[in-house]
């Protein structure tokens, strides 16, 4: 980015907004620089920048996005700022969002000695993304927005609400304006050097997966006294899936259980715990060459997380039945049968016509049963940002953690990686056509 900035033939640093008449509008620079940028790879930042830009230390970041219509994107960035304003008027309505990403950026440039700037990257012009290895432009803005996060000093001016952790989304929600002058509870990492030793510019991501799997799930797996690897589902012996009473898939006993004692490490019975822990990652994975226990072959098939933190309210939602020691697991860390949770979506999926897992449904299950085709597990790990590394052996949040993983989980096996957020827009499944047809169970 500094390299454009410095280069003459190159027109950054780029204004974003002027004021005409008392009307925001956009630069004539910005107008310039993003038409014709259309059906591309694009990574974006808007910024504040010191007088004379000279190091990066005068990049001040505010905004990290990606697009393939940076052209529209920039300029719908302009027009939600514009409806942010006047800063003076906004007022909380007491839900989650009501200061909104575009509250915060119109809050930032009002406070700012700074005008607002605009950097657009060509994605396919990088080799090599900040940790060494190839990247794409979902997975780009995602490591980005943790490096950044990373620094103390940005963070009350950076505005994405994404990837960033959810502590800092439910402080920002509660300060409103204020946020631009409160500390971030949580302590930094920018100054953190690497945990472990990881040649990033030697490994390609696939092998980065294998070494993290080898760190974390492996361990488990070939340790006597835990109970991996954990069967998700209650089956019979041809692997169909029990229901519960209410006509959901059910869990298995053991996995429950795991469930409930990584949970307990992130929360208790008065709330959150303070002693580190920010929620869970999860891994659903199948395996091959199941006979030789040391070494199976483990086959990503969903990885995602659960914050301890909420958003709005500062237990999240999704630990509520674990804090309290309830039997319910209507929420139960992302993996209850409710209506908007993982077991429960692909519940309706096979036996209520919601399309929300019918590519989970299609994949897992035999056509028209809940029958699986192989036995499916679920790992699943309560995380401590301070102690725990991503697999680039860093420190990583949680939020920033999840789509790491996903991006060398998806280098690994694209066939079989069943998220759809966070991976490239031509990863197999995101042109894979699922459909009910061959999913559905007669009632």
């Amino acid at each position: 980015m500094l390299q454009d900035i410095q280069d003459s033939n190159r027109p950054d640093p780029v204004p974003f907004l002027m004021t005409v008449d008392e009307q925001l509008d956009t630069t004539d620079a910005v107008d310039s620089y993003r038409y014709g940028k259309n059906d591309g790879e694009y990574l974006y930042l808007i910024y504040l920048a010191d007088d004379p830009l000279d190091t990066a230390s005068d990049i001040t970041p505010v905004y990290v996005g990606e697009s393939r219509n940076i052209g529209s994107r920039i300029y719908q960035h302009y027009k939600k700022i514009d409806d942010a304003l006047p800063v003076d008027g906004w007022e909380d309505d007491g839900s989650w969002g009501s200061f909104s990403k575009y509250d915060h950026i119109a809050a930032v440039r009002d406070a700012a000695d700074s005008q607002l700037y605009v950097w657009i990257l060509d994605v396919d012009t990088v080799e090599k993304s900040p940790y060494g290895v190839e990247t794409y432009r979902q997975e780009l803005e995602a490591k980005l927005v943790g490096l950044i996060f990373a620094h103390p000093k940005y963070r009350q001016t950076m505005t994405n609400r994404e990837f960033a952790p959810n502590q800092a989304l439910y402080e920002i929600g509660n300060a409103g304006h204020e946020w631009l002058t409160t500390d971030f509870a949580r302590p930094g990492t920018s100054t953190e050097p690497p945990r472990e030793t990881v040649p990033t510019t030697e490994n390609s991501k696939a092998e980065l997966w294998d070494h993290w799997l080898e760190k974390y799930v492996y361990t488990d797996l070939t340790d006597e006294s835990t109970a991996d690897p954990i069967p998700l589902f209650a089956t019979d012996e041809q692997l169909t899936v029990e229901r519960t009473d209410t006509g959901r898939l059910k869990r298995s006993a053991a996995i429950d259980e795991r469930i409930r004692t990584e949970g307990k490490k992130c929360v208790h019975a008065g709330g959150l715990r303070e002693d580190g822990y920010e929620g869970v990652i999860y891994l659903m994975y199948q395996l091959e060459d199941f006979e030789e226990r040391s070494r199976p072959s483990i086959v990503p098939r969903y990885i995602g997380k659960a914050e301890a933190y909420g958003k709005k309210n500062e237990l999240s939602a999704n630990f509520t039945e674990i804090a309290a020691e309830r039997s319910s697991t209507r929420s139960f860390a992302r993996w209850g049968d409710g209506d908007y949770w993982h077991i429960g979506e692909l519940s309706m999926a096979l036996f209520e016509n919601d399309s929300r897992k019918v590519a989970w449904a299609s994949e897992l299950f035999e056509p028209g049963t809940h029958r699986l085709k192989e036995q499916t597990y679920l790992w699943v790990r309560a995380w401590e940002q301070g102690v725990d590394t991503g697999p680039y052996g860093y420190e990583a949040y949680l939020a920033e953690l999840e789509p790491q993983l996903i991006g060398v989980a998806q280098a690994s096996h694209p066939k079989q990686l069943l998220n759809k957020s966070n991976v490239p827009d031509d990863a197999p499944i995101n042109s894979a056509e699922f459909s009910f047809e061959g999913v559905q169970e007669l009632s």
